[in-house]
Formats: structure tokens, sequence, C-alpha cells
């Protein structure tokens, strides 16, 4: 908008005002510069802490990364304190838990335990009822006895081993010693073998006889009748086999199978003589001459007797007899 001057007179020049605004009250300028101001600042505020967050959750989350573990708020009592009460909670619950497991092995071992004990007597029970069958009747029905039943010769020969563990000493072993000073031409014969240990302990020629055979060198026979030739032996060993009611069989067979002058060892539980010597005498009637005898021991009697002579099947002699050797049920 241009403005004149009157013409009083024409030598003054024109002057040209820039346009300007109508200015609003003073009041309502001032309120709303502040209020544009103070927006201004809350969203400076704003855009200044969130990129400060962001730079700091930056930060924190890589040292967390770098360092592997989270910090945890310090000079914080109420977050302590809930600490404390998840630790405590966490604590009792792994002292319950850890109670519980420990309940629960210790019932797992006493069953296991009671099981293998049972399993133990199971074992006991049945070797001591074969091993009254075997004193207490005659060796063709025991023969009969594994014959139908196989498995009853292993659980005998398991309980038997169970046995001679708890021994103050190993009779077969004595009577390897001995069958080791003779020379290694001799043939032995190993009446009642069990699992044929004397023949893989000596360097002779062995034959190995049970009732029962658990290898393929064991013969299974009735030690009052074996396969052997006669005078075919030069030692004949019966190591805590003498069982049976027909003991004089045995004794006939060990005459036939025996060279004149072969040996005959016998290893017993002492517990099963009444009278030694009487045991010697009958002997002599069987054709064997006592050597050697070694009765001080507190659980076995050993006997070393040479055959003198033959005596034929049909030979009257007298019945020998020894207490069976039963164990005490538990």
């Amino acid at each position: 908008m241009k403005f004149f001057m009157p013409d009083f007179d024409k030598s003054l020049e024109t002057i040209k005002f820039k346009p300007t605004a109508v200015p609003e009250p003073k009041s309502t300028s001032v309120k709303n510069k502040k209020v544009k101001k103070k927006n201004k600042s809350s969203k400076k505020l704003k855009e200044d802490e969130s990129s400060t967050n962001e730079a700091t959750g930056k930060v924190a989350k890589s040292s967390k990364l770098l360092q592997g573990r989270i910090e945890k708020p310090k000079n914080k009592k109420s977050s302590k304190s809930q600490q404390l009460k998840l630790s405590k909670a966490t604590a009792e619950k792994a002292v319950k838990e850890s109670l519980e497991k420990t309940n629960n092995e210790q019932d797992s071992s006493s069953i296991s335990t009671f099981a293998a004990k049972l399993k133990e007597q199971l074992k006991g029970g049945r070797f001591r009822f074969i091993n009254e069958q075997l004193y207490t009747m005659s060796s063709r029905n025991a023969a009969k006895i594994f014959e139908e039943d196989p498995q009853a010769f292993h659980a005998y020969h398991e309980g038997y081993r169970h046995q001679i563990a708890k021994w103050p000493l190993s009779p077969l072993k004595r009577i390897i010693k001995m069958i080791n000073r003779l020379p290694k031409s001799l043939e032995i014969g190993d009446f009642g073998c069990g699992e044929g240990q004397l023949a893989q302990a000596v360097p002779h020629k062995v034959y190995s006889l049970d009732l029962v055979s658990c290898r393929t060198d064991i013969i299974a026979c009735d030690m009052a009748q074996t396969p052997l030739k006669t005078h075919s032996l030069d030692v004949a060993v019966y190591c805590l086999s003498l069982m049976g009611t027909n003991l004089n069989e045995c004794f006939m067979e060990a005459n036939r199978v025996l060279k004149v002058n072969g040996f005959l060892y016998i290893a017993e539980i002492q517990s099963r003589f009444d009278d030694v010597t009487q045991f010697v005498r009958q002997l002599k009637a069987y054709g064997f001459e006592l050597i050697k005898q070694d009765v001080g021991q507190n659980v076995f009697y050993f006997f070393q007797f040479k055959k003198t002579r033959n005596i034929g099947l049909v030979a009257k002699v007298p019945q020998i007899t020894l207490k069976p050797c039963l164990y005490k049920k538990r």
C-alpha cells in the first residue's frame, strides 16, 4: 500500500512504507510463544530421551553380550528383597527335591538289596536241597536227576563255589601240588571233577569224570560205572566227591581202573568221619594200603593209598559209609 503526502510542496519526495502485519494482542502472542517453545522443548527432550535410551540400550546390550552376563540392579532394596525371597524359595525347593531324590534312591537301594538277598537265599536253598539228595541216594539215582534236569548241576556248583569261598584252605589246591610232584607221564583220573579244574592245573593226562559234562573234555558218567579201561590209571583222585550211599561200588571201580601200585588220593571233610582207623582198615579190604594221612586239619582230612592187589567185582568187601555233609538251613 502506498501513502502520498498532500501537495504542500512539490519538491518533497514521496516515501514508500513496507507492508506490515497487524499485530495481535500482546498477551495472546506471548502465551502462544511460550506454548510453542514448551512444545518444542518437550518434543526435543523426548527425542533426546529416546535417542539416549536407544544408545544406552545398545551399549548395555553390547556390554551384556560381551561379558556373558546380565548386570543386576544396584542399590534397589525392593529388588534385593525380592531376589532374597526367590533365592530362599529356590533353596527350599532344591533341598526338598534333594531329600525326595535321596529317599527314592534309598528305597530303590533297599529294594535292590532285598531282591539280591532273596535271590541268594533261593540259590542257597536249592544248593542245600541238591546237596542233600546227592548224599542220601545212590550215584545211579543222582545221575538220573542231573540227566533229567541239567540246570540242577550248574545250580549245585554255583552254590558249591559260594561255599568253598568261605573255607580256610582249598583241598583241591593241595591235591594239585601233590600231582605236580609226580612224573608227567602218569595218567590221572579225577572222579567227581566238577568243573574240571584239576585237568587245567597240571601237565598230566587227566580223565575228568562227573555226573554232568560242562566241557567237551569232561566225561559224563556214574562214578561207580565209568567208561575207563581196566588197569589204565596211575592215580585216582576223589576230592570232596565221595558222595552217595554206594561208596563200596565206587571203591571197587577205583580198584578196577587203577594199575597195581597206582595211587588213590582222597580229600574229605573231617566231620564225615566217625572213626578214621576203621575207614583205613576197611579200604585195605578193597586192595588199598595207607601210605600217608593228614588228619590234623580242622576242616579237611587227606589220605594217600597205594593199590596192592586186584580184588575183582565179586569180592566180599565191607560196606563203607561216611556221614553226609549237610549244610544247616539259615
